[in-house]
């Protein structure tokens, strides 16, 4: 490496070296603003039932924009690397303004469907913006300042829920969600403002030039094995998350259906418990990336999957606010520390030129994942009982647990 480009890393880093200045600022900023609009996604599955879908339909529209997200994160991975992480968060942001307002109209669950596919067009994104962090972030600091991250840029949405439980308290489920959308589309366009005026490019180490790949390239490149020359344990992780995925996405569109169908809460009631899971989230990621950084990531990964099992089980035994609000607390003080230590490693495993990229596969994994849980999640939950989906949880995040046990380890030497 010549002296001015390790210069210019030097000099990165050292300028980066505190979490919240430059880019890392800015995301903070522009996804807290964003995330003040967060109660339209608690709700949207049961308004979608409202308007004429259900539970299988759900399932199978969340898998559909699982699979869109496939194609428009690889072609993400594949911009952030070779246009540059700024141009494609920068677009995303801007066009992502306009969807939720879009919701606010619709009153047919087909056209509601069709625009939510239309938005996944917004994780084109993802990879860029997972890239820029990292670049962001000195190796030895990186899960704290990934958990810090997100715990500031997502503290505002403890209070979503519960704004959107009261609109549709007081003006019921379909009216009450047009208003959060109304709100939500403001608060989308104003987080979309600080990202346009003072995101700054990371990828300075190399000339960003239209390469000459074609469009297939940027879709299809990541099957090619030379393209993604990735060491044993990234291979075991990212196989590992995509479990974790299954997991997620088998439960995450049913659990307001089993709070207010099973459990017999209210919808402000399950508004409440959203609220708190976020809060307790935002208190507990930070002393969890603290303790990732010391104790080992992948160490407490495989306690945060393991304990993640007998709490999503005393959820399906929840039958009132109490049990429920009980049991979702537990969930998220166990698995919260998963998402970050999993970032975190593996961008310890990733050199800086893959990193868009290998984000991009590792999201793209995630996405199919998704894809399949969802429906798997809400034929179960119709079929055999509202209870399975969280079983297939319990058992995927176990598979999950013993393949970092057995497959993973993390690097001696750190990537930059």
């Amino acid at each position: 490496m010549s002296i001015t480009k390790a210069g210019l890393e030097k000099r990165q880093r050292q300028d980066d070296s505190g979490f919240f200045q430059g880019n890392i600022l800015v995301l903070a900023i522009s996804s807290g603003i964003g995330s003040l609009g967060g109660f339209v996604g608690v709700y949207s599955s049961k308004y979608f039932v409202q308007i004429g879908g259900n539970l299988l339909t759900v399932g199978l529209l969340a898998s559909a924009a699982s699979l869109i997200q496939f194609f428009t994160l690889s072609i993400g991975g594949f911009l952030a690397d070779y246009y540059g992480r700024r141009k494609v968060i920068v677009f995303a942001a801007l066009s992502g303004a306009f969807f939720p307002l879009f919701y606010a109209f619709v009153q047919d669950w087909r056209v509601f469907g069709a625009l939510t596919l239309l938005a996944t067009i917004g994780t084109i994104a993802n990879p860029a913006t997972h890239a820029i962090m990292a670049d962001s972030i000195p190796p030895e600091k990186r899960t704290r300042g990934i958990a810090s991250l997100q715990v500031v840029s997502t503290l505002p949405s403890a209070m979503s829920p519960l704004i959107g439980g009261w609109l549709i308290q007081n003006y019921g489920l379909e009216n009450g969600f047009r208003i959060a959308c109304i709100y939500a589309a403001v608060f989308t366009f104003v987080s979309a403002i600080p990202i346009f005026v003072l995101l700054k490019e990371t990828l300075h180490l190399k000339v960003v030039k239209n390469p000459d790949f074609p469009l297939r390239d940027a879709l299809f490149g990541f099957a090619k094995p030379s393209a993604y020359p990735q060491p044993s344990s990234l291979k075991a992780l990212m196989l590992s998350y995509a479990l974790v995925m299954l997991a997620n996405g088998a439960v995450s569109q049913y659990y307001i259906f089993y709070a207010t169908g099973v459990a017999g809460l209210t919808e402000f009631e399950w508004g409440s418990v959203v609220g708190l899971q976020l809060l307790l989230a935002s208190v507990l990621k930070i002393p969890g990336g603290w303790l990732s950084d010391r104790v080992g990531k992948r160490k407490i990964m495989i306690i945060s999957l393991l304990t993640t099992v007998p709490m999503i089980l005393l959820f399906t035994l929840s039958r009132s606010l109490i049990q429920v609000m009980v049991a979702a607390l537990l969930l998220v003080a166990v698995g919260i520390y998963y998402a970050p230590a999993y970032e975190a490693l593996q961008a310890d495993l990733t050199p800086r030129q893959m990193r868009g990229r290998t984000t991009s596969l590792w999201l793209m994994v995630g996405a199919v994942s998704a894809a399949i849980g969802a429906p798997v999640g809400g034929y179960a939950f119709q079929t055999f009982g509202p209870a399975v989906p969280f079983y297939i949880f319990a058992i995927a995040e176990l598979v999950a647990m013993l393949l970092l046990i057995l497959m993973a380890e993390e690097p001696k030497t750190k990537e930059t």
